[in-house]
């Protein structure tokens, strides 16, 4: 495959969404921040142990990187969106952070085999379907011999943004990661679906006229104590999957 054959649906080019390095100016109890601590708490912790190489496929302005960074991990990120490569060059320097398709990984020869881990963080959601087995299969050519690669999806029981191209089955995400060849861990479950998903909710907490940030300050510790992993797919706003490359 090569950079003729890609397209994007210009409704839903992610890269549009870049004016400013939007995850670094998140309130910590904003609704999107409280998502992102959520699922990102549990996919540090499936890390193998640092120092470690990490690929984060699709890392945008870095956010992700700073947090696996800190963790004490060698990353090395890659976005296609060059102006959020740019910010996160700036507010991540101890990261390796490239202008680069995952799409087109596969063909990043000089990225082969090096890397104990990948992660594709809520990524998928934003490339076509079409596309989807060419980025796990250039992760999985990124790793080393039982490598491990992490994906992170939102599950079919959230309403997709105008950005998404689709929202995801358990077993659609399973189905492509083991047809590349991983061998998976159980499926976690992430975010359980409740009424804090509705926007109507987090309007009465912060909207034109008031903000009410001690109760958005409680909503996120409940959340993330009570909330963060769901008892099952049915309940899930999210699937985390943790597989293990083999020959």
């Amino acid at each position: 495959m090569s950079a003729s054959d890609l397209w994007d649906d210009e409704l839903r080019d992610y890269r549009q969404r870049y004016q400013l390095p939007e995850q670094w100016l998140w309130d910590e109890a904003s609704w999107p921040r409280v998502q992102y601590d959520g699922y990102m708490k549990v996919i540090l912790d499936l890390l193998p142990t640092p120092p470690a190489e990490i690929l984060d496929v699709g890392c945008g302005p870095g956010f992700g990187a700073k947090h696996m960074a800190a963790r004490g991990y060698a990353v090395t990120g890659l976005d296609f969106n060059e102006r959020g490569i740019a910010f996160g060059n700036v507010l991540v320097p101890e990261a390796t952070l490239l202008h680069a398709d995952a799409r087109l990984l596969r063909e990043e020869e000089k990225l082969h085999g090096r890397f104990d881990a990948a992660t594709i963080i809520e990524v998928l959601e934003h490339i076509p379907p079409a596309f989807h087995d060419q980025v796990v299969e250039g992760a999985r050519a990124a790793l080393r011999h039982g490598g491990t690669l992490i994906v992170s999806v939102p599950s079919n029981r959230l309403v997709p943004s105008r950005w998404d191209y689709k929202h995801f089955e358990l077993s659609e995400v399973t189905e492509l990661m083991t047809r590349h060849g991983f061998t998976l861990d159980p499926p976690i479950f992430q975010c359980r679906v409740t009424l804090l998903q509705s926007p109507r909710f987090w309007r009465l907490l912060d909207n034109r006229y008031y903000d009410l940030k001690i109760l958005r300050r409680l909503v996120r510790a409940v959340f993330l104590r009570y909330h963060n992993i769901a008892t099952g797919q049915e309940n899930a706003g999210r699937f985390i999957l943790r597989g293990f490359k083999h020959a």
